[in-house]
């Protein structure tokens, strides 16, 4: 995804001029900037809530096989 440093924003591919330059501003688009931050991986705390909202799932989903049984 382009990144414009002057505009300070993503641009969409179709929208970046064909010489490379913001359409607004008129300045050089960073083709590379926008797919790093894209694939920057997910932070450490978000994994760990989900393993914990995954273990609460699976111990409800426990007590509701308990519950049908009884």
């Amino acid at each position: 995804m382009p990144w414009c440093a002057t505009c300070a924003r993503f641009l969409s591919p179709s929208t970046v001029h064909a010489d490379g330059s913001c359409p607004t501003c008129g300045g050089a688009v960073d083709p590379e900037r926008g797919r790093a931050r894209a694939l920057r991986r997910a932070p450490w705390h978000l994994k760990l809530l989900l393993a914990v909202f995954a273990l609460y799932l699976l111990y409800r989903l426990g007590q509701g096989v308990a519950w049908l049984v009884d």
